[in-house]
C-alpha cells in the first residue's frame, strides 16, 4: 500500500527519505514515557511464563530456546516494520499505522484481520489476568469449591457435602463478577485515548511491575531469607537498581498517559 498508494514513491525513494528525520527526538523524557510501554507490553511476558510452560511437552528443555526465538523473531519484525513506516510517513506516523490509510478497501482488509488477530490473542491474556485476579481474591479455592486446606479427608468430605450446591453457585457468582469486573475495566481503559496510548500503559504499568519490581523484589526477600536477614550488598545492589528502573518506567509511562489523555 505504501509502495504504489500513498506516498506511492516506490520503495528505495521512500527508505532514503528516512536521512532527511532528525535522530534523536525533541524530548528523551516524552519518548521513553510515550514509548518504553508499548515495548514492554511486546516483550515483557512474564505474566504468560507458566501458560506458556503449561502448552509445551518438555518446558524445561524447550522454554529459554522457543521464548528466546520468539522474541528475537518479533523484536526483528517489528524494527523492519517501524523503519517501513517511518519511510513511508515521516513524523506524522500514527501510534496504530492504521490511521495514516485512507479509507478503502486495503484499510478495511487490515482491521478485519486485525480483529481476527485479536480474537485469538486477546483471551490468553485476559485469562492470564483473570486468573491472576481469582487466586488473589477468593485465596485457597480450587475450581470445585474446595478449599485447598490439609485435612482429615472424611472431615473435608463430610463438610463438601453440607455445603453442597450453595458454595458452588457462590463460586461461581465470584468468578463471573471478577471476569465482568476485568472485561468492563479492559472496556474503559479503551476509552483513553488510541490504541498506542492503551498499549503504552498497560505495557509500562502492569508488564513493567511484573518484569522490573516483583522479581527484584523476590529476589532479594528470597536472599534475606537464606542470609537470615544478614544484608548481602553485592547481590542486591544490581536488584534494587533494576527496581528503581521499573519505578522510573511506571512513573514515567503513567504521568505521560494521563498528561496526553488531559490534552
Amino acid at each position: 500500500y505504501g509502495i504504489l498508494v500513498d506516498p506511492g514513491m516506490g520503495f528505495s525513494q521512500t527508505l532514503s527519505s528516512i536521512s532527511h528525520l532528525p535522530l534523536w527526538p525533541d524530548s528523551m523524557g516524552d519518548a521513553f514515557g510515550g514509548s518504553f510501554g508499548t515495548i514492554a507490553y511486546l516483550f515483557c511476558v512474564n505474566f504468560l511464563t507458566f501458560p506458556i510452560m503449561n502448552s509445551m511437552e518438555n518446558p524445561k528443555e524447550d522454554y529459554n530456546t522457543s521464548v528466546t526465538m520468539a522474541v528475537s523473531g518479533v523484536w526483528l519484525v517489528n524494527v523492519l516494520f517501524a523503519i517501513v513506516c517511518l519511510a513511508f510517513y515521516g513524523a506524522e506516523t500514527q501510534d496504530l499505522v492504521l490511521q495514516n490509510l485512507e479509507n478503502g478497501v486495503y484499510l478495511v482488509l487490515l482491521k478485519v484481520l486485525l480483529c481476527v488477530d485479536l480474537i485469538f490473542t486477546f483471551p490468553v491474556v485476559f485469562s492470564s489476568g483473570r486468573q491472576i485476579l481469582e487466586n488473589a481474591i477468593l485465596g485457597g479455592v480450587d475450581r470445585n469449591g474446595n478449599e485447598n486446606v490439609a485435612g482429615n479427608e472424611n472431615d473435608i468430605a463430610t463438610n463438601q457435602e453440607e455445603e453442597g450446591e450453595s458454595t458452588s453457585l457462590t463460586l461461581a457468582l465470584s468468578r463471573g463478577a471478577i471476569t465482568t469486573t476485568a472485561v468492563g475495566t479492559c472496556y474503559g481503559l479503551s476509552q483513553i485515548g488510541g490504541f498506542g496510548v492503551v498499549a503504552n500503559l498497560i505495557g509500562g504499568v502492569a508488564q513493567g511491575t511484573l518484569a522490573f519490581i516483583v522479581p527484584p523484589a523476590i529476589a532479594i526477600t528470597l536472599k534475606r531469607r537464606e542470609n537470615k536477614g544478614r544484608l548481602d550488598v553485592a547481590h542486591e545492589l544490581p536488584q534494587w537498581l533494576i527496581a528503581i528502573f521499573g519505578g522510573a518506567v511506571v512513573s514515567s509511562v503513567t504521568y505521560f498517559t494521563f498528561s496526553e489523555a488531559m490534552n
